[in-house]
């Protein structure tokens, strides 16, 4: 009879290549049943025998219209996600670049918001034919590696498009600062293209839990103003409640970014978004009707689906309102 080690592994063999059973490996080679289920664990105990759980990690079609039908949005991708945050940033970038590519259209405008997730985009989009990508809004904070700017450089690398990027904050002091930048002409070349949008691809902040890189940005009568206004979302500078309504507040005033207006005729706004935490803030934005698509991962789909559907949403991306 073999020794033990080899035992181990002439039972292993027969169990998980060939495919026999306990009993049969038992007749087979002499010993009891009982001897084979304490050789496969020690093989699994000593390395022997190492499983490896593999999820898939394509995207989850059925889920993701049953999300996108219980949110009123176009379509939506779910992707597997992962456990922590930095890897899940990335599945959900990785999924954003292929969703880009199936929708992006030869000499097509499209639109790039700032952010964590969206600048792990650049990495992985892949190239966008006589594309003209084009900032959303100016830059957030003093990490260039989230800037727009940064971004573009990114996507550019990679995809062999066309960049117009703000070269100025996304809030300025005053709404005279505001007036004068948006005069320039390299600036105002960028805000003259979101007339041609054909794709946003924007992500989402939570205001309510604090989820946002916002916060410093405001002053704390602006801050009141949201609190008192029940925000509950961020997008763009654009502070949504639960009811997908826009709250007003004076910081809008003072802020160089694509309007609400114009993101209503924008024919595709694909938000890239995940984690508990956002949940709510991306039912509201849902809710407001200024975004088409979405991509996030299963965890956060399924903690959406078990929130309130999305009826009518506040917004008609149909009809013209005023930015």
């Amino acid at each position: 009879m073999p020794d033990e080690t080899g035992l181990m592994v002439a039972v292993a063999r027969a169990y998980y290549e060939a495919n026999e059973s306990k009993v049969e490996i038992a007749e087979r080679i002499g010993i009891s049943r009982f001897k084979v289920a304490r050789l496969l664990e020690s093989a699994r105990e000593t390395g022997i025998v190492q499983i490896r759980i593999v999820e898939p990690t394509h995207p989850d079609d059925v889920l993701g219209e049953r999300v996108a039908a219980h949110l009123n949005l176009r379509d939506c991708v779910v992707v597997p996600g992962a456990e922590d945050e930095s890897t899940n940033r990335q599945a959900l970038a990785r999924a954003a670049a292929t969703e880009i590519a199936s929708i992006a259209g030869r000499g097509d405008t499209i639109g790039f918001s700032w952010g964590r997730t969206v600048a792990e985009i650049g990495a992985h989009v892949g190239p966008l034919a006589d594309a003209r990508v084009v900032a959303l809004t100016g830059a957030v904070g003093t990490d260039f590696a989230l800037s727009p700017v940064d971004i573009f450089r990114s996507v550019s690398t990679h995809s062999g498009s066309t960049t117009l990027s703000i070269f100025a904050p996304m809030f300025v002091d005053s709404p005279q600062t505001v007036k004068a930048l948006r005069q320039d002409p390299a600036i105002a070349s960028v805000l003259a293209a979101y007339a041609d949008l054909s794709l946003a691809v924007v992500s989402i902040g939570s205001w309510d839990p604090p989820v946002t890189q916002l916060m410093d940005a405001l002053s704390d009568e602006e801050k009141q103003q949201l609190e008192s206004g029940g925000a509950r979302a961020e997008m763009l500078g654009i502070f949504i409640d639960d009811r997908g309504r826009i709250v007003p507040c004076t910081a809008q005033s003072r802020c160089i970014a694509i309007t609400a207006a114009q993101l209503l005729r924008t024919p595709r706004v694909l938000a890239v978004a995940g984690g508990s935490q956002k949940v709510p803030a991306m039912r509201a934005v849902a809710c407001s009707g200024l975004i088409t698509s979405l991509v996030t991962d299963r965890r956060t789909a399924q903690m959406l689906l078990n929130g309130p559907a999305v009826g009518e949403r506040t917004l008609n991306r149909a009809e013209r309102i005023r930015g």
